[in-house]
């Protein structure tokens, strides 16, 4: 007997949250509906497909085998109705898009790029996450996200959008009182703002300005301030409490108001890292997911306005010419 799409689609969210109660959640379902579903699904087989215990439920083998095939099957049937509906323009359903909380706002801002899309395609959903917590695609929950860094789980596929160019910034203020790095030892003075959400936050990396690509130099600094977030880094900044290294996007129109500067050590630049869209491996992406990586593409390309005030003369003079 061919197994139900609903049970499949089911056990595979309760293989990907863990738990029935989380995949109840997610599906909008009472948590008796899904256990149902489960059971009618392992009866029909004839096999055990869960290991079940209190907190925690995972595949037994022959249940992560049902799993790898449904999912396939699944993204099959998925993209076979999106291209059909395609045809009549009708590019229909939920994408559910991950990107950093710095994403919301500033020189590049998701908001007017989603809405660009789903005028394109009146009967699309977008659950837009906004986090600066890294999102585990491999685990569901996402079909797409957008990141910058560089790519540590290799089995996701990717689409490079450009280079995130950092920049090493402080306040008008606090350049008057403290003065400006010259070299990158005496940013051991200076008060450095970190990023709590990784555990490298206080470890800064510069490489060479004019150098083959590879020469880096990373220092442990310290700053009276960390945060989670990189909004609440460049507003301390701004306030006067310290040096920051942020991307150029998320800095770029503090440092056109003046509220901030860049700060420029000869020879040394922040390390840079890339702009990508990253989705899990599927054997058939679901059309209207292709359709949003191809927007953002085209919406998110080099050469960046927000690169623009970091290419020329610093505002206050060159840290050469600090005081």
């Amino acid at each position: 007997m061919r197994p139900d799409i609903e049970a499949l689609a089911t056990f595979l969210q309760v293989v990907d949250s863990g738990t029935v109660t989380a995949a109840a959640a997610r599906l909008g379902l009472a948590k008796s509906v899904v256990s149902k579903r489960i059971a009618q699904l392992e009866l029909q087989l004839s096999t055990k497909l869960l290991n079940r215990a209190p907190r925690q439920m995972t595949p037994t083998e022959t249940g992560a085998l049902l799993a790898e095939r449904a999912r396939a099957v699944l993204a099959q049937l998925d993209t076979v109705a999106d291209d059909v509906m395609a045809q009549s323009g009708a590019l229909r359903g939920l994408i559910r898009l991950a990107a950093p909380l710095s994403f919301g706002g500033g020189a590049l801002s998701l908001g007017p790029v989603i809405a660009g899309f789903m005028r394109q395609w009146p009967h699309v959903e977008v659950a837009l996450d906004l986090d600066d917590r890294h999102v585990d695609l491999l685990g569901g929950g996402h079909d797409l996200a957008l990141r910058t860094g560089r790519l540590v789980d290799s089995a996701l596929r990717s689409r490079r959008l450009g280079r995130s160019h950092r920049a090493l910034c402080c306040s008008p203020d606090y350049a008057a009182q403290h003065g400006l790095p010259d070299r990158l030892e005496a940013l051991a003075q200076h008060s450095c703002l970190g990023y709590a959400n990784i555990a490298a936050g206080h470890l800064w990396r510069f490489a060479r300005s004019a150098a083959p690509e590879g020469e880096e130099r990373s220092l442990v600094l310290r700053g009276r301030l960390t945060a989670n977030t990189g909004e609440a880094l460049m507003d301390a900044a701004c306030a006067g409490l310290g040096l920051i290294v942020l991307p150029t996007f998320l800095v770029a129109d503090r440092v056109r108001q003046g509220r901030l500067i860049p700060v420029h050590i000869p020879g040394w630049t922040p390390v840079s890292d890339d702009i990508q869209l990253v989705w899990p491996p599927t054997p058939a992406l679901p059309l209207k997911v292709r359709r949003l990586i191809d927007h953002l593409a085209e919406a998110i390309r080099e050469p960046f306005a927000w690169d623009e005030p970091f290419r020329a003369p610093p505002l206050l003079g060159s840290a050469e010419g600090a005081v």
